[in-house]
């Protein structure tokens, strides 16, 4: 699943309008570099960076897949749901996001009234400054905490304050598989579970098939063989679609890229898109 084809895509990718580091233009153009037929833009709760995407792969004849990647709540864990071609141009969808945005600027509020209290400052103007017009994320706090002393590193950010064990993490609104599920379905898209084995615990995946979700990212940058070679078998078990791709941030994971490290064939981006108008 590496290196670069002319024939393949990847289905997990992320932009400055989320917490990437590139811009849609810049990210269509580093896959145009590296051969790709196709790519899905998939920002975690935004689809802002999608036209713009669109409009540069149609000059370097890159096709794009309008996607967003969502969260869900499972027994307190955060599970990831990417959708795939909903009808983003909708009121009621960007009325959504919009919503879920602001949810997100909330959160980060609370991140750091918390990280003040424990004796890490941060400035909350600085983090909406690195989230730009995109989602909030917990990257664009740790950022915001490198550059403010606060800790060494990112990876310490998460490690010692904002991961999901961390005394300043605070859940993302509390959405579950079914309404994440029946919101992308009932605005004409498909759903796939992200990077299942990063949950460490299969049964939350099984909640999710029961739920109603369409595939499985097989392939992902955090998979190894034995994970790939289970979720092949539970996709075809349960007749779901395969998916996969290098859930690219632009650099911002530990200053790599990873586009290229997953080249799915382009056979699966077809059987995605006949699933799709068998639905329709």
């Amino acid at each position: 699943m590496s290196g670069q084809h002319n024939s393949f895509v990847d289905l997990h990718t992320h932009t400055i309008f989320s917490d990437g580091l590139f811009t849609p233009e810049e990210l269509v153009a580093e896959v145009s570099r590296l051969g790709f037929t196709a790519i899905a833009v998939t920002d975690h709760d935004s689809v802002d960076g999608i036209d713009r995407a669109r409009a540069e792969g149609r000059k370097r004849r890159v096709e794009v897949v309008p996607g967003v990647e969502m969260s869900c709540n499972v027994n307190g864990t955060d599970i990831h749901i990417l959708g795939y071609y909903l009808d983003y141009h909708q009121e009621r969808v960007q009325d959504f996001f919009a919503r879920i945005r602001q949810s997100r600027l909330e959160r980060a509020e609370r991140m750091v009234a918390k990280l003040t209290e424990l004796g890490a400052p941060v400035s909350f103007a600085r983090i909406k400054e690195l989230a730009g017009a995109g989602a909030v994320g917990r990257p664009h706090v740790a950022q915001a905490m490198l550059e403010a002393g606060a800790v060494a590193s990112i990876s310490e950010a998460f490690e010692r304050y904002i991961g999901y064990d961390g005394p300043a993490y605070f859940p993302k609104l509390p959405l579950t598989p079914l309404e994440v599920i029946s919101f992308i379905h009932d605005n004409g898209g498909l759903t796939v579970i992200a990077h299942p084995a990063t949950y460490g615990n299969d049964e939350l995946l099984y909640t999710v098939i029961a739920a109603g979700v369409d595939g499985i990212e097989v392939w992902h940058p955090e998979h190894n063989e034995r994970s790939v070679a289970r979720y092949q078998e539970i996709a075809e078990k349960n007749r779901l679609l395969m998916t996969g791709g290098s859930d690219c941030h632009g650099g911002r994971k530990l200053g790599r890229v990873y586009l290229g490290d997953i080249c799915l064939p382009y056979k699966y981006l077809m059987t995605l898109k006949q699933r799709l108008r068998v639905n329709q």
